[in-house]
């Protein structure tokens, strides 16, 4: 069993070192790790406090993800000893177990996004699809490990990074970024269901106090019951969801199960971002960077001249790389579909503000009630966490096409 120690609430493996050879953070250049000691002390020090920050994610991923650790591991002990085709073959067998459990937490993650869209659109759909993505790619590598596994006969060390370290990272570093987004989401979601459940309780005490006056049916009254008891059911489900998903961002970047990190707010979307993408030219790194067609590229050398495999090989990559055009043009598009979602949101909280303004007056002066003072205040937050959401939003959706041209897209 692999011996853990701990800093405040962080669970830190052992022996990092020789997992970790790779990933020094360029600002971390002239640092050489050490047993222990992955990075110099700035990074080490950063990446240890009880504060889960975004730009971190990749650091904590490298660092502390079990299921990274694990076929890291794995890679280690494999790279040398690849002819050995038995041993590589339990081997490769053992970190595609790893992934597949991996790819369970971040399922359960969906699922918990799935459950809340029933609640008045209280999560956008987006995240939900991001979780079910990061899921798919690492069930998917796990598959292809396992094929690959059974039928192995050609293999290189080359080979075995790509597709056993350098594809899992990603899968799991945008996982995480999409659920830390996702948490954000909800926490949003949440302070504005509180709006409406305050809404709602006045609206409730309102209609009783109408129906005693004979202004009100008693059926009016049970609507406005069965409204506000609807809303705390949802509170009560999103506090549930909320639990959970620390509890899995926890676990997949290294605090224990029942930590309690500070978790920071996502990074506001840079809409300059967007002019510095282009798809007809960013397609060639995004088909250089993809990391199923490097495996298969490298696979394609070690498969005999001329043969039936090889021209099945070059088939598979070519349809591959018209799909990584295609990929990532429709990703293009929907960063700017959500650039005008986000451009709508903000136009239509101003013109709420305009109305919030005006009913601020009115309730100063006296010529507006506390009901009808309370909804004019519960459609403008409601504005405000539209215009927020869609920031986080553009911004997966930025972060998405970026991965994408990284390599970190998936084709079959």
């Amino acid at each position: 069993m692999m011996r853990k120690m701990t800093m405040g609430r962080r669970v830190i493996p052992a022996a990092l070192a020789v997992s970790l050879a790779w990933t020094v953070p360029a600002y971390a250049e002239e640092f050489v790790p050490g047993p222990g000691q992955p990075y110099d002390d700035a990074t080490m020090a950063r990446i240890q406090d009880n504060v889960l920050e975004y730009e971190e994610i990749g650091l904590l991923v490298d660092t502390y993800n079990p299921t990274l650790k694990n076929v890291k591991d794995t890679y280690s002990d494999t790279k040398d000893d690849y002819k050995d085709v038995d041993k590589l073959k339990n081997q490769i067998m053992e970190g595609s177990g790893s992934l597949a459990d991996q790819a369970g937490q971040l399922s359960g993650m969906a699922g918990t996004f799935e459950d809340l869209l029933g609640y008045q659109n209280m999560v956008t759909p987006g995240t939900y699809a991001e979780l079910v993505y990061s899921s798919e790619v690492l069930s998917q590598q796990a598959e292809q490990m396992t094929l690959s596994a059974d039928s192995l006969s050609a293999v290189t060390p080359e080979m075995l990074k790509v597709k056993m370290v350098d594809s899992t990272r990603a899968a799991l570093v945008s996982g995480a970024q999409s659920a830390m987004i996702g948490y954000e989401q909800l926490l949003l979601q949440k302070e504005s269901l509180e709006d409406s459940i305050a809404l709602l309780e006045e609206v409730y005490k309102s209609t009783q106090t109408q129906a005693s006056l004979g202004l009100a049916t008693e059926n009016a009254v049970l609507t406005a019951r069965q409204n506000l008891e609807s809303a705390q059911a949802g509170r009560l489900a999103m506090d549930a969801s909320e639990v959970k998903l620390r509890q899995s961002l926890c676990t997949l970047l290294g605090w224990e199960y029942n930590g309690n990190p500070e978790i920071r707010k996502v990074p506001e979307a840079d809409l300059s971002r967007i002019g510095t993408m282009d798809p007809a030219a960013d397609k060639q790194a995004a088909i250089d960077n993809n990391y199923t067609l490097k495996y298969n590229r490298l696979s394609y050398e070690q498969l005999t001249d001329g043969s039936v495999e090889q021209q099945n090989m070059a088939r598979t990559i070519e349809d591959q790389t018209a799909a990584i055009s295609s990929s990532l043009e429709n990703l293009y598009n929907q960063v700017l579909q959500k650039r005008n979602e986000y451009q709508t949101a903000v136009a239509a909280l101003e013109l709420e503000k305009t109305r919030m303004e005006a009913a601020d007056r009115k309730m100063s002066v006296g010529t507006i009630g506390r009901l009808e003072y309370l909804q004019q205040k519960n459609s403008y937050a409601a504005k405000e966490t539209a215009v927020k959401t869609a920031d986080l939003a553009l911004f997966q959706a930025m972060e998405t096409y970026d991965q994408a041209v990284e390599g970190n897209l998936s084709v079959s």
